[in-house]
C-alpha cells in the first residue's frame, strides 16, 4: 500500500465513522482557534505600538532629557553644569556626522489673547526641524524658518485645537495674537495629530494620546529665549539619525559630545527602539500565559486524538488481522493510521483557522482590542495542528502495526 492508498483508506474510515472523527477534531479545532487568537492579539499589539512610535517620528529619533540628583550629593561638576542648553543643540548639529535633525524645545505656559478671548496656553519655542522630528505636517502656511530664529521674529505656528479656541470659524492666517502682551503673527496651522489606542473608548479629544501636539503654539526658540526666559536652558531635546542603522552611532556621538561640554553625564538619551524593546519585555509574562493557554488546548486535543485512535484500533483488531493475513505489512498499517490522524488534525486545523478568525473579529469588534491576522499566523497555526496529529498519532499507529495477525484474528 502506497501513501496515496493510505490517505484514501484513512479518509474512507473517517467518512464511515463521522461521529468519532468529529469528536477527535473538537480538541484540535479549539486549540488552533486559540493559537490564531493569541498570535493575532500579540501581532496587533506590536503593530499598534509600532504605529504609535511612527507617529512620534519613527525609530530614528532620540530623546535627550536632563537628569537630576539631590543637591546634597552633587559633585562639583554637576553643580557647575548648566544642563541641556540651546548651545548644546547647535553643537550636536555642527559636530555629530550621523545627525539629521536637531529639535531643541523650551516650553512655557503663557497668557495668549486674541480680541476679547484670553487663555493660558502652552507655548513651545523650537526651530525648523520640529515638524520633521515629530512627523508634524503643516496644513496651511509655513513653519518656523532659520530666518525667523536668526531675526528673533515674532511669528507663531498654531495647533488646530488652539485655532478652535481662539478663532472659532475664522481663518487664523495672518492674524495677530498677543503672548504676554507681545504681538505675534500667525504664519501657519499644523495638521491635526491623532492616535487612539484600541480599548480606549473610541475617538474623542480626551482619548487622543497626541492631543498635546494640537494644543500648542509654536514660536522661534530664539524669540522664546529673548522674551520669556532668563537663559537658554532646554526642557528637552529631540534629534534624529540619518538612518535607523545609525541610531547607536549617533547615541555614542551625542553622549561623548555632551559629556565633554558638561564635564559630567547629567543627561539621559532614550531611543524609540529601546522603548519598544522595553515594552516587549514587559509583555513577556502575558505572552507566556497566552501561549500556555494555546499549548494546553492543543495538548488536550492531542490526548483526545491518541485515546480515540487507540479505541478505534481496539474496535478494528480483527480487520487489522485480516489485512495482515492477506499481505498488508507493518509499514502499510502504520502509514494508514498515522495518515488518518494527520488528516483528522489537518481538517480540524482548517476549521480551527476559520473559528480563530471569527474569534478575532469578535474581540476586535466588541472588546475593542488591537488584533492583526497575517498569512504567517495561518501557517503557524496549521502546522501546529498537523504536528499534533503527527506526534499523538505515532503511538496508536505503531500499536496497530505491531499487532500479531494470529492474535488479531482470534480477538473477540
Amino acid at each position: 500500500m502506497n501513501l496515496t492508498e493510505s490517505i484514501g483508506a484513512g479518509a474512507r474510515d473517517m467518512v464511515a465513522n463521522k461521529t468519532r472523527g468529529l469528536i477527535t477534531m473538537v480538541g484540535i479545532i479549539l486549540g488552533v482557534a486559540s493559537v490564531v487568537t493569541v498570535l493575532a492579539l500579540m501581532r496587533g499589539g506590536e503593530e499598534q505600538t509600532q504605529a504609535f512610535f511612527e507617529e512620534l517620528g519613527g525609530l530614528k529619533e532620540l530623546r535627550i532629557t536632563n537628569t537630576w540628583s539631590d543637591r546634597v550629593f552633587m559633585s562639583a561638576a554637576e553643580r557647575a553644569s548648566e544642563r541641556l542648553t540651546y548651545r548644546d543643540a547647535q553643537a550636536i548639529l555642527d559636530e555629530c556626522p550621523s545627525v539629521a535633525t536637531v529639535d531643541p524645545e523650551i516650553t512655557r505656559w503663557l497668557t495668549v489673547s486674541y480680541r476679547d478671548k484670553t487663555f493660558t496656553m502652552k507655548v513651545l519655542g523650537t526651530n525648523r526641524h520640529y515638524p520633521y522630528a515629530d512627523d508634524m505636517p503643516v496644513e496651511r502656511g509655513r513653519f518656523i524658518s532659520d530666518a525667523d530664529c536668526e531675526t528673533y521674529a515674532n511669528v507663531a505656528m498654531i495647533g488646530p485645537t488652539y485655532v478652535e479656541d481662539l478663532f472659532g470659524e475664522e481663518d487664523p492666517m495672518g492674524e495677530e495674537v498677543t503672548i504676554e502682551g507681545i504681538p505675534f503673527t500667525i504664519v501657519g496651522v499644523m495638521q491635526k495629530k491623532e492616535f487612539y489606542f484600541q480599548g480606549g473608548g473610541g475617538p474623542s479629544p480626551d482619548r487622543n494620546v497626541l492631543e498635546w501636539f494640537n494644543r500648542s503654539l509654536y514660536i522661534p526658540i530664539t524669540t522664546m529665549i529673548k522674551r520669556y526666559t532668563v537663559d537658554d536652558r532646554l526642557g528637552g531635546l529631540e534629534i534624529s539619525a540619518k538612518s535607523v542603522e545609525l541610531v547607536p552611532q549617533l547615541t555614542e556621538e551625542v553622549r561623548t559630545l555632551l559629556t565633554r561640554r558638561h564635564g559630567v553625564e547629567d543627561f539621559r538619551i532614550d531611543s524609540k527602539s529601546e522603548r519598544i524593546q522595553q515594552q516587549a519585555e514587559q509583555m513577556v509574562f502575558f505572552n507566556i500565559i497566552f501561549w500556555a493557554v494555546a499549548f494546553v488546548s492543543l495538548f488536550v486535543g492531542g490526548v483526545v486524538i491518541a485515546n480515540i485512535m487507540l479505541a478505534s484500533i481496539t474496535e478494528r483488531v480483527r480487520e487489522i488481522g485480516v489485512r495482515k493475513a492477506i499481505g498488508a505489512g507493518d509499514r502499510d498499517l502504520f502509514l494508514q493510521f498515522l495518515v488518518e490522524a494527520i488528516v483528522v488534525t489537518a481538517l480540524g486545523g482548517a476549521i480551527g483557522l476559520l473559528m480563530g478568525v471569527g474569534m478575532v473579529q469578535i474581540i476586535d469588534r466588541f472588546l475593542d482590542m488591537p488584533t492583526a491576522v497575517t498569512p504567517t499566523i495561518f501557517l503557524i497555526a496549521f502546522l501546529c495542528s498537523v504536528g499534533v496529529g503527527l506526534v499523538f498519532g505515532l503511538f496508536p499507529a505503531l500499536r496497530a502495526a505491531r499487532l500479531s495477525p494470529v492474535e488479531a484474528l482470534r480477538y473477540e
